[in-house]
């Protein structure tokens, strides 16, 4: 934030900047302050909260603060996007001196919308700010990289999303301090696993398996926890995004909003999916662990480590390779019940 309060203060605003880094460590909050310090009438290198302008950042309905999100099920952003982008910036700010464009999962640009993009990065439109975040700045074309001021964002320590859970969640001390170590500097993830129950599942499924449960029957129950989450998320999107089925609302706008409650759904059913793999692969590596060291302070599942104490699987660095065959597989789009099947059945080996 700091760099951010110079670049304001000095005026001396880029064309375009590249917040990348982990997920969940603040990259589209701080998108979200500086859109807001932009615009804001009170306070010349911050954001006030306050003003007209700062409450319409706030409630995402600024005329001059644009987002852009992957679309559809394949969650990309399409050069029809970007031709969208370049007519919106063709125009003069309506209410402000700047115009910002957010662009989340930027690297989701196939590769027409990225060449297209990286002509207006080449002919930057007037008084527009292009603000990329991602998680994998790799996957951006090397020339749009370069047209970029680079922002690095990294993982908090775990000290601190410790504190930050004990500030907002009244949690048991052993619970708070393993929710942090499995976090990983990610404070989304911390509270998604205070919140949900994906990690209840995801132990309850490992318990199961290691006390010689059915992988079929666990596989079966595990489909259906999943499809009940993807009916919240549905729900939750519908709710967020206003959607009403019934409504006899323009179709065109409909089929947008559909395709972006596609595009959100398909993106929070995998990362839910992922957080289950990590789940599983930091439950295997600490009974590694465990079992070479017996050292308790490298344990991440620090609120289970009775479990640990009382047994740990055989062959854990074979079932932490059947979760990465199983993320290989997921990645190509192979059947999840299937994958999930066979993951069952070599975590259940014994």
């Amino acid at each position: 934030m700091r760099l951010m309060r110079r670049i304001l203060s000095q005026g001396r605003i880029p064309n375009a900047l590249l917040f990348w880094g982990p997920g969940g460590v603040g990259k589209a909050l701080a998108a979200l302050e500086l859109a807001k310090a932009l615009n804001c009438k009170e306070r010349p290198d911050d954001a006030c909260d306050d003003c007209l302008p700062c409450r319409k950042v706030i409630h995402r309905n600024h005329p001059d603060v644009n987002t852009i999100t992957p679309k559809a099920k394949s969650r990309t952003i399409s050069v029809d996007d970007i031709t969208d982008v370049n007519e919106i910036c063709s125009l003069r700010p309506f209410e402000s001196q700047w115009r910002t464009v957010i662009f989340h999962d930027a690297e989701r640009m196939n590769p027409p919308a990225q060449n297209h993009f990286l002509k207006m990065l080449e002919e930057p439109p007037g008084r527009t700010l292009f603000i990329l975040i991602s998680e994998f700045p790799r996957e951006l074309l090397p020339t749009i990289r370069s047209r970029c001021q680079l922002v690095r964002f990294r993982s908090l320590r775990p000290e601190t999303v410790l504190e930050l859970l004990r500030r907002e969640r009244d949690l048991p001390p052993d619970q708070a301090e393993a929710i942090a170590a499995l976090s990983q500097g990610r404070m989304d993830r911390a509270l998604d696993l205070v919140d949900s129950d994906k990690r209840n599942i995801a132990l309850h499924i490992v318990a199961q398996l290691r006390d010689g449960g059915d992988p079929v029957e666990l596989a079966e129950e595990f489909a259906k926890n999943l499809e009940a989450q993807r009916k919240q998320i549905e729900a939750a999107i519908d709710a967020e995004l206003k959607i009403d089925h019934d409504d006899a609302a323009d179709v065109l706008d409909k089929q947008a909003l559909r395709e972006l409650r596609l595009a959100h759904t398909a993106a929070a059913i995998r990362r839910a999916i992922l957080d289950y793999l990590f789940l599983w692969e930091t439950w295997y590596r600490d009974e590694m662990v465990f079992a070479a060291t017996a050292n308790e302070s490298k344990i991440l599942n620090r609120d289970c480590l009775d479990r640990f104490r009382e047994r740990v699987s055989t062959a854990p660095d074979k079932k932490i390779a059947a979760v990465e065959k199983a993320r290989y597989y997921l990645d190509r789009f192979v059947n999840e019940e299937r994958v999930f099947r066979d993951l069952f059945f070599a975590l259940a080996a014994r």
